[in-house]
């Protein structure tokens, strides 16, 4: 497909897909940024901080978790349009929840022990600082903060108590997938009530309705920030919670009603200028040419919401287009998001201990924790139902997905193993006919069916059913993960997944030495198979050695009364 071309079959927003992912990777050099920044507050700290970074931090910080909101409203609305409210819910539960206690369970812990080892503590009372600390934040708060008590624990000392003592805990960044639930639980009655409403907003409607939200918005700065500062800790902090709504329900008003939409992208080039003059006031009040925390407070809204409508106006415009790389990052963004923290701060507590200068420790921790991050999220999570499962990503499309080796999870080693394992090939001689895997095969619970054949001596294998033939845009599937581009467009029925199973010289009714192709990731992997019966064979793919890998049983098309009696 050309980049400007959209076929019948896609109905998504590409433009809203082009920002989620802007504002999903913005957040690896945001937060790599926040380690070198005097602002409270971030989990590590270098001992050299930079004004730049205050500036740079607090620019993208104005507008970048309202466009996540307002982006989450859009979502709400399009999940909510197309499931029903039940559905929705469970969507949510699983998009959501899952994700959220998974972290907090595997991630969190880590981030939370090096965070009170740098002689920081932010918890749901409040930001500690540990007294060496306290000066390297006179550049933006100059009486002391509280202190934080030492902390000299082993990480076992420490982890129980992440999971008993408040105080211990943290959601980190995942603080956003919470108030994302609750507000998902709060709002699903307004919600409902917008998608029965008729029309409100009409032709030639003025676009003062366009900046009708700054209003609220620099209300709850001005009378609710300085109260709740912005410790994210749900239920304390009704500054964050009542700002953070507004661009929530806004999202799904834009979504729910075009022409109000459509008012908003003409409005993108003045809506730019006023967030950018709204920047420069707040510049002049960080540089002490004046002094009024209202008129400061008021133009954080102005410019987060101008900027949040500028990009709207402008990627609808500009982005209004897919590419398989569009494609992959989109799939990718929650993950990346979920995951990034952890290799911001792991790694960043070791890196910022060594004797480099500020700009050198920076730009070598945006490219380890970028590479960690993408690492850990092509290899360990997107190839497996498990790992996608609990990063709240949808099941692959089709049947033919990779799943989770349970037992290689503890040494951190998640390979591949497709649906779609082949069989081999042999000869007569050397085994007997019934001992042959021709025929039909239902593979993984019967999701698909391949077609084990002779092919000159060796066994190959096509994909002949697939119990869901079509993707999410209700077009069939094809093969759009393979490495080569000109040949995405292929069916996946039909395609053949294995090759070169040949028979094995020291075992009777086995084959291996072939490969097997993986149209859920585009990857191809090595295989053997095994008879075990008449009608079930044993698949085993693996990547290098076969110790390395996952076996999958197979039972034949038919046979399906006898496999149950035999399982039973």
């Amino acid at each position: 497909m050309s980049p400007n071309t959209v076929s019948d079959c896609d109905a998504r927003r590409y433009d809203i897909d082009w920002l989620r992912v802007f504002a999903t990777y913005l957040l690896l050099l945001f937060h790599a940024g926040m380690v070198f920044n005097p602002a409270p507050f971030y989990h590590v700290r270098n001992t050299d901080v930079s004004f730049f970074f205050l500036i740079f931090c607090g620019f993208i910080g104005l507008w970048h978790m309202p466009l996540f909101f307002l982006l989450a409203g859009w979502s709400a609305f399009a999940s909510l349009s197309m499931r029903g409210t039940g559905e929705f819910l469970k969507e949510r539960f699983f998009r959501l929840f899952v994700p959220l206690v998974t972290g907090c369970i595997l991630l969190m812990p880590a981030i939370k022990y090096l965070e009170l080892s740098s002689g920081l503590d932010a918890n749901y009372t409040g930001l500690y600082v540990a007294p060496a600390l306290q000066d390297s934040f006179r550049q933006v708060i100059p009486s002391c903060l509280p202190g934080a008590a030492p902390f000299n624990e082993t990480f076992f000392d420490f982890l129980p108590t992440f999971f008993t003592h408040l105080t211990r805990f943290t959601w980190a960044h995942l603080w956003f997938v919470a108030y994302l639930l609750t507000f998902t639980i709060v709002y699903l009655p307004l919600f409902g009530h917008l998608l029965r409403s008729r029309e409100w907003f009409k032709g030639g409607m003025s676009r003062l309705w366009v900046y009708a939200p700054i209003l609220p918005l620099a209300v709850i700065q001005v009378t609710m920030r300085e109260r709740w500062p912005g410790l994210q800790n749900l239920i304390n902090d009704w500054a964050n919670f009542a700002y953070y709504s507004t661009f929530l329900i806004a999202g799904f008003l834009l979504a729910r009603f075009p022409n109000l939409e459509a008012a908003v992208h003409a409005e993108r080039k003045r809506a730019l200028v006023i967030g950018l003059i709204a920047t420069v006031v707040l510049l002049l009040g960080v540089l002490g040419v004046f002094s009024s925390p209202a008129v400061i407070l008021a133009h954080t809204a102005i410019a987060g919401w101008c900027f949040v409508i500028a990009f709207l106006g402008w990627a609808r415009r500009m982005l209004s287009f897919t590419t398989p790389a569009l494609r992959y990052l989109t799939e990718s963004a929650f993950p990346v998001y979920v995951l990034h923290q952890s290799a911001i701060v792991i790694p960043g507590y070791f890196l910022i201990q060594l004797p480099l200068g500020l700009w050198t420790k920076f730009v070598l921790l945006l490219a380890v924790s970028s590479a960690l991050t993408l690492t850990i999220y092509h290899l360990l999570v997107r190839p497996f139902a498990v790992p996608r499962f609990l990063c709240g990503m949808k099941a692959r499309a089709g049947a033919l997905r990779p799943r989770l080796a349970p037992g290689l999870t503890a040494a951190g080693i998640m390979l591949t193993v497709m649906v779609a394992i082949g069989s081999a090939a042999t000869s007569e001689a050397s085994h007997p006919i019934a001992a042959l895997p021709i025929g039909r095969w239902y593979a993984e619970g019967g999701a698909a069916q391949v077609e084990i054949s002779d092919c000159a001596g060796e066994l190959c294998g096509r994909v002949v059913w697939l119990r869901s033939p079509f993707d999410e845009n209700g077009c069939e599937m094809r093969d759009r993960y393979n490495p080569d581009q000109s040949l995405r467009h292929r069916p996946v029925i039909g395609l053949d997944i294995i090759r070169g199973l040949a028979p094995s010289s020291g075992a009777v009714a086995v084959w291996n030495g072939g490969t097997i192709y993986d149209p859920g990731s585009g990857n191809t992997y090595r295989a053997s198979l095994s008879v075990v019966g008449e009608n079930r064979i044993e698949l085993r793919g693996y990547v290098g050695i076969p110790l390395i890998g996952r076996t999958t049983s197979w039972f034949r098309v038919g046979s399906e009364p006898e496999t149950c009696r035999e399982a039973g």
